[in-house]
């Protein structure tokens, strides 16, 4: 191995000690996003290829239509140069609850918790000057430092384009899903192509797209009244094979209520706009419901348990690494069946238990497990098993069943 030009005689070298260090730290604050991750069920970007189309009006309606449903539901405002989410729910104090490490999202309706940048800024009115990296770091801190707990849903309204905020959205949360925001114009349609090679980009799931401020309703007769040319935005988002999740109008009385920070006591029966995200939202989680029916892992034959452990020459390993080969042990009425190596495809901290579950496996042995990544697996419904490392993995599961 080629020495490092900077070691000192001793053999340290203080550069390649702090590079190890934030290795350590970056794979120590992946771990908790996958933590965090976890207990989400469905995480949801709402994004839009230009501005000016209603983007947030719709993640915060969204937000809201899924909270009044009954579901958990997490609001996070990543629009960072752009942030109105504080202001039109009405939340006027920052973030300033703190339990242990962990900040608390602000309680803002029934259900319903958010967290913005603007939650950070003495000066709402400061314009915020932040570089990639920057924005790169907080957004990774609104799930890491932000105690959201269990929720069903998680949406997070995104900047317009496709810039840094979205790509370190698709990067940390890999499982997200876009919402994407349009009106019925050509320029905010060719601006939807570039949103979908975005995400195709990333391997981002578009969930579907929302047209909106497709028309007006008139307040004397009811009529709709289309905004622009009647019909063409659907019929180019069908041509692009997405599916259209609705058609919202433009709601003066919406409008009003954003501005004056009361969107959460704006009633359904007294907008037009959130009368029609009703079945938007209906859509989305239909959709989802589908989604995840057909990603459902095996179910566990009967009879059958499946061990599985991280090994070295077929020895318990000390701990789980990069690369580390799995053996996994299946046993039938009380005798071992079958018994296969294998390596985990993506190795990322905190989805080993998800590609676990997926083997059908009911039971992991392991050395020197930490207490957190012990609830990890648990959560899975995964049984964890100490053991010493080094021990023969086989015979152990060959005690294991005897006990059993």
């Amino acid at each position: 191995m080629e020495k490092c030009p900077h070691q000192k005689e001793d053999g340290s070298c203080e550069g390649c000690e702090l590079l190890r260090e934030e290795r350590q730290e970056g794979q120590t604050e992946d771990y908790q996003i996958r933590w965090t991750l976890d207990q989400i069920r469905h995480k949801l970007l709402v994004m839009s290829g230009k501005g000016g189309v209603g983007k947030t009006s719709v993640a915060v309606a969204v937000a809201l239509m899924l909270a009044r449903r009954g579901y958990a539901v997490g609001l996070i405002d990543v629009d960072l140069h752009g942030p109105d989410v504080y202001r039109m729910l009405g939340v006027g104090e920052p973030l300033d609850l703190v339990h242990g490490q962990y900040y608390l999202p602000a309680d803002v309706a029934r259900n319903l918790k958010l967290v913005s940048v603007e939650a950070m800024m003495k000066n709402r009115e400061a314009a915020v000057i932040w570089r990639g990296p920057v924005k790169h770091k907080i957004i990774r801190q609104f799930l890491t430092e932000i105690q959201w707990g269990h929720l069903d849903f998680l949406v997070i309204d995104a900047p317009p384009g496709t810039g840094d905020e979205p790509l370190t959205v698709a990067r940390a949360i890999p499982e997200v899903q876009a919402v994407i925001v349009t009106t019925p114009q050509e320029i905010s349609l060719a601006d939807v192509r570039k949103a979908i090679q975005f995400c195709q980009k990333v391997d981002m799931q578009i969930l579907g797209v929302v047209e909106n401020m497709g028309y007006l309703r008139c307040p004397d007769c009811g009529k709709a009244i289309p905004l622009f040319t009647s019909g063409q935005g659907s019929r180019q988002l069908q041509a692009l094979g997405l599916p259209v999740l609705g058609s919202l109008p433009f709601d003066p009385e919406v409008v009003a209520a954003a501005d004056e920070g009361r969107l959460t006591t704006l009633e359904t029966s007294q907008s037009p706009f959130l009368q029609a995200m009703e079945a938007v939202v209906t859509q989305i989680v239909e959709a989802l419901q589908q989604a995840a029916s057909q990603t459902q892992p095996p179910a566990r034959e009967p009879g059958t348990t499946i061990f599985a452990a991280p090994v070295v020459d077929g020895n318990l390993a000390p701990q789980c690494n990069q690369n580390q080969r799995f053996l996994l042990v299946t046993v039938q009425d009380g005798q071992i069946v079958n018994q296969l190596q294998v390596t985990p495809p993506d190795f990322k901290p905190g989805l080993l238990p998800h590609w676990l579950e997926r083997q059908g496996v009911s039971h992991l042995i392991a050395a020197g497990l930490p207490e957190n990544a012990r609830k990890l697996f648990q959560r899975k419904g995964l049984e964890v098993i100490a053991a010493e490392a080094g021990t023969p993995l086989v015979g152990l599961v060959q005690e294991l069943i005897k006990a059993d």
